[in-house]
């Protein structure tokens, strides 16, 4: 089983899904193997659902989050903050506010 973090909330993927397409938000996508969960942080991406019970995960960043320095982090997620009340343009807030949504999902996931 692997569960996804979709815009649409937390999906779950088992055998014999419906076909979909789904776009993903920052979060933990969880890989489920028998007894073993390997977590990963997307930043954004897709999932294709395939009929035939495979999915393919295209993501534009995906990191083991036991790779992952909290510290960093939420020192990341202060820069960023920082940015977005300091923006004088679209693009710079739409840039800080994307560094905010990142950096808050690793912070929940490193944090629990």
């Amino acid at each position: 089983m692997v569960i996804v973090p979709a815009t649409t909330g937390q999906m779950g993927v088992l055998p014999g899904h419906v076909a979909t397409i789904a776009e993903l938000k920052p979060g933990v996508l969880s890989v489920h193997e028998g007894s073993e969960v390997t977590k990963y942080l997307v930043s954004s991406g897709f999932v294709f659902i395939h009929a035939n019970s495979f999915a393919d995960i295209i993501a534009v960043e995906a990191v083991p989050l036991d790779r992952l320095d909290v510290n960093l982090v939420q020192k990341g997620l202060a820069e960023f903050t920082s940015k977005l009340s300091s923006a004088r343009t679209d693009l710079e807030k739409a840039e800080a506010q994307i560094g905010i949504d990142v950096h808050s999902a690793l912070n929940s996931a490193l944090t629990g």
